[in-house]
């Protein structure tokens, strides 16, 4: 039988880990991201950033948990560095282990193909909980890699369409806000937990609606953009582009263009997205670099909330 292309497992190329354990690792992570840790399941991931105290987001990561007393941490590698070292900053004198795994890598499956069927071994694998078209995640070493591997523009694909964030080009560090990004519904932050870095800003940003723009997935007719590549709407930039991927069709939808063959994400205002929304149909005023644009919002995001007043 062939395996298609979406079928092959693909190594993600930009990631970095970090192992925390020891009987504390829990509490100490939890004291400091925005994720809830306690209640995350052994053998489970999730979401989670670290944010600077004014509620930045500083390093976006995935948690994983292999088990009751281990976590690991993945970012992107040029992050990873800076992210253990302001771990240890946090740890104080916790009795906790870190120490960053350079060996362990994550295969993503998207296909139909168990993790069973990969005959090797495995630190551990998850689904991806913030898009069910994301597949699954397979930490491996490095030296257990599979031989025959797919494009990571696939996955990138189906992650910018399923309007999800990840690394410092979509989360600009020091910049970015958990609830522009989305993150909050994406399971990132949880508003039940106690106080973490940066939680003060984060929950009263939430409790008082204060947000004033959303990421979002728009398509485009062409190959894909640039990162901070215009976009415009009738001829006024309002936005710059993030990351982008080609596609291999067009997204249906409302404001679909038959011949968009790539996907991005970009950070605009909520009033400017609902006076795109609001246009007709056959309005083709979004453009990036020129070239024809749609939105395209994942299905969580609708409807989009009205902007903050002033």
């Amino acid at each position: 039988m062939t395996t298609t292309s979406d079928e092959l497992p693909i190594c993600h190329p930009d990631t970095g880990f970090i192992s925390v354990a020891g009987d504390e690792a829990c509490a100490f992570l939890q004291s400091i991201i925005t994720a809830n840790v306690e209640t995350l399941s052994v053998g489970a991931c999730r979401p989670s950033a670290l944010l600077t105290p004014q509620g930045r987001v500083l390093i976006d990561m995935m948690i994983y948990r292999p088990s009751s007393d281990r976590f690991l941490l993945r970012s992107d590698a040029a992050r990873r560095d800076d992210l253990f070292t302001r771990l240890r900053r946090y740890r104080l004198r916790r009795p906790i282990d870190l120490a960053v795994e350079p060996d362990i890598r994550l295969v993503l499956m998207l296909g139909n193909q168990a993790p069973e069927t990969m005959t090797i071994p495995m630190i551990m694998t998850c689904t991806d909980p913030r898009n069910a078209k994301l597949g699954r995640h397979c930490l491996i070493e490095a030296s257990h890699l599979p031989a025959q591997m797919g494009a990571i523009d696939i996955w990138h694909a189906k992650r910018i369409a399923a309007g999800v964030p990840e690394g410092p080009i979509d989360l600009t560090p020091e910049r970015a806000l958990m609830l522009e990004a989305g993150l909050d519904r994406l399971g990132a932050v949880d508003f039940e937990k106690g106080c973490y870095v940066g939680q003060e800003v984060t929950a009263r940003t939430h409790y008082r609606g204060l947000v004033k723009r959303r990421l979002v997935p728009l398509t485009i007719a062409g190959d894909p953009p640039a990162i901070d590549s215009d976009i415009a709407w009738h001829g006024t930039v309002i936005g710059k582009s993030k990351t982008a991927a080609s596609l291999a069709g067009p997204i249906t939808g409302k404001h679909e263009h038959k011949d968009a063959k790539s996907i991005c994400l970009a950070l605009l205002k909520l009033s400017d997205l609902h006076i795109i929304l609001d246009a007709s149909a056959n309005d083709d005023g979004l453009t990036i670099n020129g070239h024809a644009a749609a939105l395209a919002l994942a299905d969580w995001m609708q409807p989009l909330p009205r902007p903050a007043k002033p």
